[in-house]
C-alpha cells in the first residue's frame, strides 16, 4: 500500500473494528469478514507499515480528573515569526494538542482546563504576546466528539 491507495472491504473492516475498540479480537474480525485470523494479522501489519494504521490509544475522560473544560484555541500570527508563537503554546501544560493551520488561524489548539476561569487567562496569556493579533475560543459542551470510535472516514463506508 502507498500513499493515496484505496483500502478493499477487508481493510476498511478492520480499520472500523479497531476503531471501536483497538483491543478487539482479529479472529473475531476475521469471522466477520469470512477469512483467516493470519489474513487480518498480515493486512494490519501491512496497513501499519503503509502508514495507514499509525498506533493503538485509550481515552481519557478529562472530567474524571476535575478538568471541566475543553476548548478549541485559534490564534491568529503576524507572520513569519510563527514559531516565536508556538514556543509558547508548547510551554502551556493545559493545550494538549496544537497545530500550524492555514486560514483564518495560524495555530489551532486544544486545551484541556480546570474550568473556564483557567481558559480566560490562557486566551489573555496567548494574546498578550506581542505576534499575536487575535484569539479566538470555543467551549466544547459535549463530549469529545473526534475520538476513533465516532469518527471515521467517508472513504469506509459502504
Amino acid at each position: 500500500m502507498t500513499r493515496g491507495t484505496q483500502v478493499d472491504e477487508v481493510d476498511a473492516n478492520i480499520l472500523r473494528a479497531l476503531q471501536r475498540d483497538a483491543r478487539h479480537n482479529f479472529a473475531d474480525i476475521a469471522r466477520n469478514c469470512n477469512v483467516s485470523t493470519d489474513t487480518i494479522s498480515k493486512r494490519f501489519r501491512k496497513m501499519k507499515k503503509a502508514g495507514i494504521i499509525r498506533g493503538t490509544t485509550i481515552l481519557v475522560n478529562p472530567k474524571s480528573f476535575g478538568y471541566d473544560c475543553v476548548a478549541s484555541i485559534g490564534v491568529d500570527v503576524s507572520l513569519p515569526r510563527l514559531n516565536e508563537v508556538v514556543e509558547l503554546i508548547q510551554s502551556i501544560p493545559e493545550i494538549v494538542f496544537f497545530t500550524t493551520s492555514i486560514g483564518r488561524e495560524d495555530i489551532f489548539c486544544i486545551a484541556v482546563l480546570k474550568n473556564v476561569g483557567k481558559l480566560s487567562q490562557i486566551k489573555d496569556l496567548i494574546k498578550g504576546h506581542p505576534l499575536v493579533r487575535n484569539v479566538t475560543t470555543t467551549i466544547w459542551v459535549d463530549e469529545i466528539l473526534l475520538c476513533p470510535e465516532n469518527f471515521e472516514f467517508k472513504h469506509l463506508r459502504k
